[in-house]
């Protein structure tokens, strides 16, 4: 498995996890109004938005590569 497709793979699976994350947070915040699924649904968020941030970084430094 090449550095490229490793990389596309870990970033798709990791993005899915914040968007579960984020999606659990909100559905334990609607039933229990705990501070705890505020926190899930911000680092979920935060979580999905930096893993896209990191994904097309490293998508552009690798197209550089042979």
């Amino acid at each position: 498995m090449s550095l490229r497709v490793f990389h596309i793979v870990f970033i798709t699976v990791s993005v899915a996890l914040m968007l579960y994350l984020t999606a659990w947070g909100v559905r334990d915040f609607i039933a229990a109004r705990s501070s705890l699924g505020i926190s899930m649904i911000i680092f979920g968020v935060t979580g999905g938005a930096s893993l896209v941030w990191y994904g097309m970084r490293v998508f552009h430094k690798l197209k550089e590569l042979p």
